[in-house]
């Protein structure tokens, strides 16, 4: 694995930053970060803006913020997680 171009992890940080508390005070998103991109459950060289949000139960219905694809041609992807515990 190579270490990431400074340039693109600020172009996404910077991308990201007018956006990050606006999305995380969404109540089903848990975090909101510039990381590595995985593609077919292998991490990448790819820089991208990871959204993580609450998995649904099955037959539950609520309201989901819509994310855009990309910001400034950094690619936004939208993955189901949950909160870090001290247990995990």
């Amino acid at each position: 694995m190579t270490r990431p171009d400074p340039d693109l992890v600020k172009r996404a940080d910077d991308a990201l930053a007018p956006l990050r508390a606006i999305w995380l005070a969404e109540p089903d998103v848990v975090s909101v970060e510039v990381a590595r991109r995985w593609v077919d459950n292998v991490v990448t060289d790819e820089i991208g803006i990871r959204v993580t949000v609450l998995p649904r139960k099955p037959g539950e219905s609520r309201r989901s913020p819509t994310f855009p694809t990309h910001l400034d041609g950094v690619p936004v992807e939208v993955v189901h997680g949950r909160p870090p515990t001290l247990d995990h």
